[in-house]
């Protein structure tokens, strides 16, 4: 097949020069549909929705540009009710995945048997990655033994934003960076009021909450080497609790309240006066924001001795069954670290991995109020998504701890009982124990 599309474009050439040499007219010469395909075609996946969509399609756009020499086909397939994971799993399993998909070093090398090792194309391009990456973020992205699975794209982490409009109204002390999660609970409480649509809370629900519960009060939901489960601990259990009792004194929505407007929705219409703000979403928030109130953020909430943030990061890995992978490789290389123009795609929604632009044009944006800055130092003592890939399923255990807590109102103690044999049955399996 390959031969006859170069037969056919060698004919196409001839024809044209012949054409020319006879006084005829050029458009022969104009590029024909065996030549469209004769480039190196690249399939590429990602995830995202709204700024997330946009800016991948973006920077896919600038990756076009520079390469024309690359046919790509990109699809942006959504995470919510399991859509990518359905779609990706069944697409790895059949071997007929794309040349490049996204994925995420909170996987925990679940999907490393799939991906390209990409350290032979470093050292064929001659680049120390520490040099030209962003500090820290390509060390989670190589296996204990060694394999560069993937190449980082992007890291978040979140912030709390609130509304002042709101403390002055109800006479509270803005937020600082040496408050705690108990000093947070504390404030929240003093925002209730209201019933149904005119309800005001203290903090918005947010999808990040079951995660932050385990670190919140100092607790982890396993060891560092990732082998023994530590869910079931005192500090995990005071976590929930908090949250427990955020819910019932309605100092945040319950599950009812939370369903009837969008939790973006809570804080930019002035119900919610804390939101916890992901770099994912700043420009959105402001955005919908615009002029209504006054609005600033800080820092998470400390944990002392412990971390405070969580941490979502991805990149892209080129699949061992790619036809492609040297169109695979530039892809992800420029994603990375070699196209600034992508890096500043990537930077609307993130702290991109491409160092220079983080340094300089990531950090300088400001959506509102909120500068970037203060991601970067929030991604000082975040850690890294802990339910993600090789622990989904211990985590869709975790989610009825939590919702047994928050929405059924027992305590810790009463949900850990209940479904922790379940959890730690669901980790050990992911980890082969």
């Amino acid at each position: 097949m390959i031969f006859k599309k170069v037969i056919s474009v060698g004919l196409a050439v001839i024809m044209s020069v012949c054409l020319l040499a006879c006084g005829g007219k050029s458009e022969e010469t104009k590029t024909t549909g065996e030549e469209v395909k004769g480039k190196q075609k690249l399939v590429i996946w990602s995830w995202g929705a709204d700024e997330e969509k946009k800016s991948r399609e973006n920077m896919i756009e600038v990756f076009k540009k520079a390469h024309p020499e690359i046919e790509v086909e990109h699809s942006v397939i959504p995470t919510a009710d399991h859509v990518w994971d359905q779609k990706m799993t069944a697409a790895l399993s059949a071997g007929t995945g794309p040349d490049v998909i996204q994925m995420s070093p909170d996987y925990y090398g679940l999907y490393t048997d799939y991906y390209e090792d990409l350290n032979p194309y470093v050292e064929k391009e001659g680049v120390d990655l520490k040099s030209v990456i962003s500090e820290g973020m390509v060390d989670p992205y190589y296996r204990p033994d060694g394999k560069l699975e993937a190449m980082p794209l992007l890291e978040n982490v979140f912030v709390l934003a609130y509304n002042k409009d709101m403390f002055d109204q109800f006479g509270v002390d803005y937020p600082t960076a040496d408050w705690t999660w108990d000093d947070l609970a504390e404030a929240a409480k003093k925002f209730v009021g209201g019933e149904g649509a005119d309800a005001t809370y203290g903090m918005v629900n947010h999808w990040i909450d079951a995660g932050l519960s385990v670190i919140c009060k100092g607790g982890k939901a396993y060891s560092d080497d990732l082998k023994s489960c530590e869910v079931n601990s005192q500090e995990v259990k005071d976590g929930l609790n908090l949250f427990g009792d955020l819910v019932q004194s309605k100092a945040m929505p319950d599950d009812t309240a939370a369903k009837g407007l969008p939790k973006e929705q809570l804080f930019v219409s002035g119900h919610a006066a804390m939101y916890t703000l992901g770099g994912f979403e700043t420009k959105l928030i402001a955005d919908e924001i615009g002029e209504n109130f006054e609005w600033e953020a800080v820092t998470m909430p400390r944990v002392p001795g412990g971390k405070n943030n969580l941490m979502y990061a991805t990149g892209y890995a080129v699949l061992k069954t790619s036809q492609n992978k040297d169109a695979a490789w530039t892809f992800v290389k420029d994603a990375a670290y070699a196209n600034e123009d992508m890096a500043k795609e990537t930077s609307n929604i993130g702290l991109t991995s491409c160092k220079i632009i983080a340094e300089s044009y990531y950090k300088d944006l400001k959506y509102g109020p909120v500068s970037n800055s203060i991601y970067l130092d929030g991604m000082k003592d975040a850690k890294l998504n802990i339910w993600g890939g090789a622990f989904s399923a211990a985590g869709d255990v975790y989610t009825q701890i939590w919702q047994s807590v928050t929405i059924d109102g027992k305590t810790a103690d009463e949900a850990m009982n209940e479904y922790y044999p379940a959890l730690e049955k669901a980790f050990n399996e992911a980890n082969g124990n």
